[in-house]
């Protein structure tokens, strides 16, 4: 590891392999045009095989320059052709080294190695994207043994606390996803994309039919139509979550945490407990009346654009929550069980709902025949504004701190207090006169700030948080 190394000859297939499908993905409407048209057709068949012999070309010299090594305290990078470029990544900054086989390493018997660092982003900043199995642990013990995240060697086997995803479990995961509204726009998108390259077939004329055959009093087809392309999103839905969990394993592994996952791709993620910043149970709209939640841990190197986390566990069941937290992450146990805002904050969650509902309720009515039987949006929207109301809450426990908040979904965060970027405490003037306020915390901080709202609080509760934080 201490001298310039190149990655196996397979990196070459998965470079091409990756660049040409963002090649694609980016001359895509492009590309469409030039298929549709006979006579740019013939051109673009004459120039493939000559831009894939440039791009093959290319790749196995960015291959030949592409090597790493270990220089003191520093993982080393120098790649480029025309251009040779050097990265250096001292070894405190690294947070996560994760290990990935997608397919085309599990063919070579090769993996993948991504290491994440403070401030990364949400790309991992030091990509590997194929050596040997032995390589990449070498290669992972010797940065934890620079960064003392290692296990400690005295713990024993039997010490390590292991919960693995059962197939019940990953079946609900999949059955529950919110994956099929993706799905189904990704379909309504491919018909688009043939309807322009395949003339012919007259896609959207059909579905215009279809939906002209809805005032037409043939409605069965049109629910017909719709329930099957539901179920097919579904389906892929389904299969796509059943892919990516599948083998799902958590170990608690002296101060470490190791995460498996995956069918195709497998993937290996290693998280030192000291590098989580918060742990966030989610508890979707469809699965809480089932009992089940999913575990996220969020750290610096992995809140995503909205600040949402990794999983730590996919699927969980409720009453089972409590011995999970105290086994795999005892330092963010605390009891679930919250403090409720105070009844006086009732009103503005239930106004925020009500309102838009009216407003949507009146504009249906003016405009719409049947429009007025959008007013029976009015109570759905107060019975959601009341459920809000009734599952937001805070809980304070030692050095730990638990926020509640629910849009649909029901969210806990719970933080401790050492992690806390900061607090911040704001009052409306209407929560002025009903002495609540709304209570800030950032978690996260890096290209993205995750971080935790509840609005309503009493303003006794909320500096005495305050003072919690500040002291």
């Amino acid at each position: 590891m201490y001298k310039p190394q190149r990655l196996h000859p397979m990196a070459i297939l998965d470079f091409l392999v990756r660049n040409i499908y963002k090649l694609v993905q980016s001359l895509l409407p492009l590309l469409v045009l030039f298929i549709g048209d006979t006579g740019s057709r013939k051109w673009l068949l004459v120039a493939l095989p000559v831009v894939l012999a440039l791009f093959v070309g290319y790749f196995i010299a960015y291959w030949f320059r592409y090597v790493f090594y270990i220089s003191g305290q520093e993982l080393r990078l120098e790649y480029g052709v025309m251009v040779r470029k050097k990265r250096y990544i001292p070894f405190e900054r690294i947070q996560t080294v994760q290990i990935t086989a997608g397919i085309l390493q599990r063919l070579f018997g090769l993996v993948k190695v991504q290491v994440e660092t403070a401030g990364g982003g949400n790309q991992a900043e030091f990509v590997l994207a194929a050596l040997s199995r032995e390589k990449a642990e070498e290669l992972r013990q010797t940065i934890q043994m620079n960064t003392q995240f290692i296990k400690n060697d005295n713990i024993a086997e039997t010490d390590l606390i292991d919960y693995q995803l059962s197939t019940r479990s990953l079946l609900l995961l999949a059955s529950t996803s919110n994956g099929i509204g993706v799905i189904f726009s990704a379909i309504l998108v491919v018909f688009s994309q043939l309807n322009e390259v395949f003339s012919t077939l007259n896609i959207w004329g059909k579905l215009e039919t279809i939906a002209e055959n809805l005032f037409t009093g043939k409605a069965s087809l049109i629910i017909i139509t719709g329930l099957v392309l539901l179920l097919f999103a579904w389906l892929l839905s389904l299969l796509g979550t059943i892919i990516k969990f599948g083998g799902f394993r958590v170990v608690r592994d002296g101060d470490t945490l190791k995460i498996t996952q995956g069918f195709l791709e497998k993937q290996q993620l290693t998280i030192p407990i000291k590098r989580i910043q918060a742990i966030r149970l989610v508890e979707g709209i469809l699965r809480q009346p089932l009992g089940m939640v999913s575990v996220q841990v969020i750290s610096i190197s992995n809140t995503g654009e909205k600040g949402e986390g990794s999983i730590l566990f996919p699927l969980i069941a409720s009453k089972n929550l409590g011995p999970f937290l105290k086994e795999i992450v005892p330092e963010f146990a605390i009891s679930l069980e919250v403090q409720k805002l105070p009844v006086r904050s009732k009103n503005r969650y239930l106004l925020v709902n009500i309102i838009p509902a009216f407003i949507i309720a009146v504009s249906c009515t003016v405009f719409l025949t049947w429009g007025y039987l959008a007013f029976l949006l009015l109570p759905v929207a107060a019975w959601l504004g009341n459920w809000q109301f009734n599952d937001t809450g805070w809980q304070l426990e030692d050095n730990k701190l638990l926020l509640r908040t629910r849009s649909l979904g029901r969210v806990s965060t719970i933080v401790p207090r050492r992690r806390i970027q900061s607090m911040h405490l704001s009052a409306n003037f209407f929560q002025k006169r009903r002495n609540i306020n709304s209570l800030t915390v950032a978690i996260a901080s890096g290209s993205t700030v995750a971080g935790a709202k509840i609005k309503g609080i009493d303003n006794k509760n909320s500096k005495m948080i305050a003072n919690w934080f500040s002291y």
